[in-house]
């Protein structure tokens, strides 16, 4: 009965809130449920969880993303090759910014990366920066796109930037 009650008390609540406010409320939800989505799969590595926060119909939109894979093993495929070559990457999140069922991740993530090492055999330190974009729907996922900097790690390495020759 407690729990009637305070459903009930929560729907007279909804039914009180102005279009703007339920929206702002959405996208702060939103926004929380992203910044979970990057501490538990990509900070703790709690691959279990990806079916939580990732839909049965979900589609990453991103350049280079496998083909035909959809779901939460998309997700899982693409996390598993991660965590194999990056170990132990560290992302933060530096910016984080919600427009109805988007949401934008502006991240930054570091770490050690074990393939470059350096002159005494420590591996060398990686810093990547990039964006995220996903679509939300009733909490989960829907589509994604990525972006990141894929000149910098060269840079970081040595390489130059040789401007062509005409």
């Amino acid at each position: 009965m407690t729990f009637l009650m305070c459903a009930l008390g929560w729907l007279a609540g909804c039914a009180t809130m102005s279009p703007v406010e339920r929206a702002a409320a959405l996208e702060a939800q939103n926004k929380q449920r992203v910044q979970q989505l990057t501490e538990e799969l990509y900070n703790l590595r709690k691959l279990d969880r990806i079916p939580e926060y990732i839909a049965e119909d979900f589609v990453d939109r991103s350049h280079g993303a496998p083909a035909g894979v959809v779901g939460p093993a998309a997700l899982r495929q693409q996390a598993e090759a991660s965590f194999q070559a990056f170990p132990d990457l560290k992302f933060d999140i530096l910016h984080l910014v919600a427009d109805g069922d988007l949401v934008l991740v502006h991240w930054q993530a570091a770490g050690p990366d074990p393939k470059h090492l350096d002159p005494t055999g420590e591996p060398q330190s990686l810093l990547l920066q990039g964006h995220s974009l996903y679509r939300l729907r009733d909490g989960k996922v829907v589509e994604a796109w990525d972006i990141s900097d894929r000149l910098s790690p060269l840079l970081q390495r040595g390489y130059k930037v040789v401007p062509p020759t005409l």
